[in-house]
């Protein structure tokens, strides 16, 4: 599938509602990230080929205005200088650029949009890289004060576990003595 066809997916990619319905966010957040830092590679390295084709696009709209303009200076100069065969040679090459004129800006519109889409797929998967990244972290450190309750939770059940052994055996020891 081609980077253009997959615009449309990346833009409505909604990286936390999938990261919420995950069973291990850390590794799908690695995975998305694998996978987004490869599409951010692939779209940079077309965003550059792109671009060109709209500079040539451009550059060629651009040419096709000024040599239509030379050409109607053309005719108007041979109108005045009386020589009505140069002008209608010149009016025919005017109106046949007239008439490509409207392809290639066409043609520029399509490059230009295409270069338009390049720039928002690019700067939506820096943002969804960034989020991400963020997201990460949060999901680290709340992995980190899991562990440390957890820790601080096995910590107080062992002495709660070890105060309830002494206060048996001092409770069977107190009436062993008692006994004896």
């Amino acid at each position: 599938m081609g980077i253009l066809e997959r615009f449309t997916d990346i833009i409505k990619a909604n990286i936390n509602d999938l990261l919420d319905r995950a069973e291990d966010p850390a590794k799908m957040i690695d995975q998305y990230l694998r996978d987004l830092t490869e599409n951010l590679a692939e779209v940079k390295k077309e965003t550059a080929g792109v671009m060109a084709q709209e500079s040539r696009a451009r550059r060629m709209v651009e040419d096709n205005r000024v040599e239509t303009e030379k050409y109607d200076g053309l005719a108007r100069k041979a109108l005045q200088a009386g020589n009505e065969g140069d002008a209608r040679v010149f009016l025919a090459k005017k109106q046949r650029l007239t008439e490509k004129a409207a392809s290639l800006q066409a043609t520029y519109d399509a490059a230009h949009e295409n270069a338009q889409k390049m720039r928002q797929m690019h700067d939506k998967l820096v943002e969804d890289i960034g989020t991400l990244n963020a997201r990460r972290e949060m999901i680290k450190a709340k992995v980190a004060v899991a562990k440390t309750q957890q820790k601080v939770n096995e910590f107080f059940l062992v002495r709660g576990q070890g105060r309830g052994c002494d206060e048996r055996v001092r409770a069977h020891g107190g009436q062993g003595r008692r006994d004896a």
